[in-house]
């Protein structure tokens, strides 16, 4: 049986895709764009491509082989946006698992054995929760029909694309994994021009992430053409050992920039030089298009697996292991401390969490371990508030620590990135299912050298447990890089000789393939002078191989043991780090911990930390200032930093929409007061935001909405795929002063000129503003717009612009 056919009971059959691309020995050809070819074959709006396998399947089969006929070794389904959500709205959400089905059939019918069939898996269209208002669960669901169809209809592996937010795309894999675990996937990314996704993800942590979750290559598409991706791709291959599929953009049509089939190859060279090993085209490509990639140079053989292992939040990435710095897990976030937040956590202060988890950040924490056993209390609600209050305040990884290995289960499933489980034993039930979770949800393991006899007394019994730990994650498929070995640290008011135990396993550790982690203070309890015995011991254990240490960065004295003893071990070759340590000593001098500061209003604003801009707003109010003024001095400077932050690259959509979030919330309090007293917050201006008729995307408008509602703006969304007619209806309605426009689609952004054009026809006209992946400032022009903005930063700054004209006119 050839590969791609399906077995009788209609389950794909895996293919090992990774070598079966290194076999080609040639750079593998994916297909180009789907949409423009289906609108020459009669597709219209408002159906969706999808729809076409119903009403005309014959003119998808037919996309499908005039691909094959251009040479592509892997072509994709119509099925990119056929999740449910998708899918609700044309009413078709109960039909996406037979739409899958169909979309991989139709695929697999036209090219037999000729091509790989990759079945599409594209994004929602809505974010996911913390972001947006999607739950990751209700985000899975709505992949997994779609998977599943794929599958039973013979897709060889699932093509996870046009990737923004991590969290998503983990909710894809999930999805697929708890559809069918053996079943090859590979997930790709939309970079943009500065390097990373919309939502702040590098190209080193999705390739990270790609190794840890599973997938069989990594991939950038979409957003840019072939030039812009060649960084992307040299930065990727630097970071995994996967296949990379880069199917960037030609162009788009409606900016008039449309690479030709030649140009476009051309511009591909430089993309499988940088380390590329499968090529195609996304918008603005066809068959021609792919036919021009027949002479693109051999691809690189691919590299090794990485020796290290890379831990990874949405935005960064940490390496641990021979020769890297050591792994600094912040270990305050624990109710059993001394100190508030035990009472924080029980109370739903979760400011408390907030506060400990920048404070760690800022002291130099690699990872930020969350902890919240307490007895009593609901532990799944608690822990899911206690992470979600920990990623909206630090940038760092996270390390799930609790004995409930069902709640880290659902913690690690939905994690965006590669997180650190901590801890199961190394009795046989725990440990596997410990392995299990790694392996499904992409985390890194602490196994603990500890069963139901207890701790070992000896360094050979330790060892012991160790091998056992690696020898099944061996029988498991999870790579040893993944686990990190606890041989368990002993006070030595106790045991004298438990220290040099624990050393001594250290030191056996590294023989095994795994990471070594310590909990460093347990060494002196109950002794005086603890700081001094828990440095010492960390030197020694630095000097004996050690990769990670659970501790307290806000110990000053303890994070300049850390420096000198990377130093004088050879892990900080040009001592950097430890210059920067002994510069910050000269000026700082010794510090135990730091006292949390709650930030002043305009600080709280850029940090996106409602609860403090909302107490500082109550405060300044309270001594007297109006709150107009709370706005236009604080709020407006606030958001104007924001915008820098944003420009820069430092800030990406997540801290936006927290800033806009933590300004709107000062914008709601300074408007109950004034209504209060009798009076009425005077709105900058009416914006009308609409996605255009045939296009359901609205990602990106939501955002906008969000960034111009937070600056005073009075915003009227009439949602998406909406007629012209409409459009300029609900603008009278509104007397909006401004309209903005978005469209994603190439084929849809002619219903701009459509609407602008018969707004223009008589009446008090608006202004016209467009934006969205499909459209430039070259293009607005043709179409009479009276502007264009590239993301929500730039248009509320293009909306002040109009508004202070018109008001200068009046």
């Amino acid at each position: 049986m050839s590969y791609g056919q399906n077995d009788r009971e209609g389950t794909a059959i895996a293919i090992d895709l990774k070598s079966w691309i290194e076999k080609k020995r040639r750079v593998v050809l994916l297909d180009g764009a789907m949409g423009t070819l289906l609108a020459e074959k009669g597709w219209r709006s408002p159906s969706l491509p999808e729809e076409m396998l119903f009403s005309s399947p014959e003119a998808v089969r037919s996309i499908h082989e005039a691909y094959l006929e251009a040479g592509a070794d892997i072509v994709e389904t119509n099925s990119f946006g056929a999740s449910t959500i998708k899918l609700s709205h044309r009413g078709l959400q109960g039909r996406a698992e037979e739409i899958g089905f169909l979309a991989a059939r139709t695929a697999r019918e036209a090219l037999g054995d000729r091509a790989l069939v990759a079945g599409s898996v594209g994004p929602l269209g809505r974010l996911v929760e913390p972001l947006g208002d999607v739950s990751f669960d209700e985000a899975l669901a709505a992949f997994r029909p779609q998977i599943k169809g794929l599958l039973a209809g013979g897709a060889d592996f699932i093509l996870i694309e046009t990737m923004l937010d991590l969290r998503e795309a983990k909710a894809a894999v999930m999805a697929l994994k708890e559809e069918d675990a053996s079943a090859p996937f590979v997930v790709s990314f939309t970079f943009d021009r500065n390097g990373a996704t919309m939502t702040g993800t590098t190209p080193e942590v999705a390739a990270a992430w790609a190794m840890a979750v599973g997938a069989s290559a990594l991939g950038a598409n979409c957003g840019v053409g072939p030039d812009a991706y060649v960084d992307v791709v040299a930065r990727m291959g630097r970071s995994c050992d996967l296949p990379l599929f880069v199917y960037a953009n030609a162009g788009l049509p409606a900016r008039g920039l449309t690479l030709d089939p030649e140009s476009f190859a051309g511009a591909c060279r430089s993309l499988v030089e940088a380390g590329a090993s499968v090529v195609g085209g996304c918008c603005g490509t066809g068959p021609d298009h792919i036919a021009a990639l027949a002479g693109l140079p051999l691809p690189r053989p691919l590299p090794g697996a990485p020796a290290s292992t890379a831990l990874a939040s949405r935005s960064h990435v940490f390496a641990c292991g021979r020769g890297e710095p050591l792994l600094i897990v912040g270990e305050r976030i624990n109710p059993s401390r001394k100190g508030p937040l035990k009472e924080a956590m029980i109370e739903g202060k979760w400011s408390v969490v907030r506060d400990e988890a920048r404070l760690q950040t800022e002291a130099g924490a690699s990872l930020l371990d969350v902890n919240t056993g307490i007895a009593g209390q609901n532990r799944q609600v608690l822990f899911r508030r206690a992470v979600e209050a920990v990623l909206t305040a630090s940038p760092l990884p996270l390390s799930l620590d609790s004995d409930d290995l069902s709640l880290l289960d659902e913690a690690a499933r939905s994690y965006g990135g590669v997180p650190l489980v901590n801890s199961v034993t190394c009795d046989d039930e725990p440990l596997a299912r410990g392995l299990a979770l790694a392996r499904k949800t992409g985390s890194a393991l602490v196994v603990l050298t500890l069963d139901g006899a207890g701790i070992p007394a000896t360094v050979e019994r330790r060892l012991a447990l160790a091998r056992k730990a690696v020898e099944a994650a061996d029988a498991m498929g999870l790579p040893r890089r993944y686990l990190f070995i606890d041989p368990l640290t002993l006070t030595a008011g106790s045991d004298a000789s438990g220290p040099a135990v624990t050393l001594e396993s250290l030191r056996g550790l590294r023989e095994l393939g795994a990471r070594s982690i310590l909990g460093i203070s347990n060494v002196s309890f109950g002794l005086p002078d603890r700081g001094l015995l828990n440095r010492t011991f960390l030197a020694m254990a630095l000097a004996s191989g050690l990769d990670a240490v659970i501790a307290n960065p806000l110990d000053r004295a303890f994070m300049e043991t850390v420096a000198a003893g990377e130093a004088l071990v050879g892990r900080d070759p040009a001592l950097k780090r430890y210059i920067a340590s002994a510069k910050a000593r000269d000026v700082t001098g010794q510090v135990e911990a730091k006292v949390p500061e709650r930030p002043s209003l305009g600080p709280a604003v850029v940090e996106g930390d409602r609860e403090a801009a909302l107490a500082a707003g109550e405060a300044l109010l309270a001594a007297g200032l109006p709150p107009m003024a709370l706005i236009a001095d604080a709020v407006i400077p606030a958001l104007e930093e924001v915008g820098r932050l944003y420009d820069c690259g430092d800030f990406f959509l997540p801290e936006l929409l927290q800033s806009s979030q933590a300004a709107q919330a000062l914008c709601d309090l300074a408007e109950r007061r004034m209504a209060e007293r009798g009076e009425s917050l005077e709105k900058r201006g009416t914006v009308l935001l609409a996605t255009v008729e045939g296009d359901l995307h609205d990602l990106g408008k939501k955002v906008v909405a969000m960034v111009l509602k937070s600056r005073g703006y009075r915003i009227v969304d009439v949602g998406v795929d909406v007629p012209a007619d409409r459009i300029l209806a609900a603008a009278r309605e509104a007397r909006a002063d401004v309209v903005g426009l978005s469209a994603l689609m190439t084929t849809t952004v002619e219903h701009m000129k459509d609407v602008i054009a018969q707004g223009r026809e008589g009446g008090p006209e608006p202004f016209f503003i467009v934006g969205g992946a499909a459209v430039n400032a070259a293009f607005a022009d043709t179409i009479g717009a009276d502007g264009y903005a590239a993301d929500a930063i730039e248009a509320a700054r293009l909306v002040d612009r109009l508004m202070a004209a018109r008001k200068g006119g009046e």
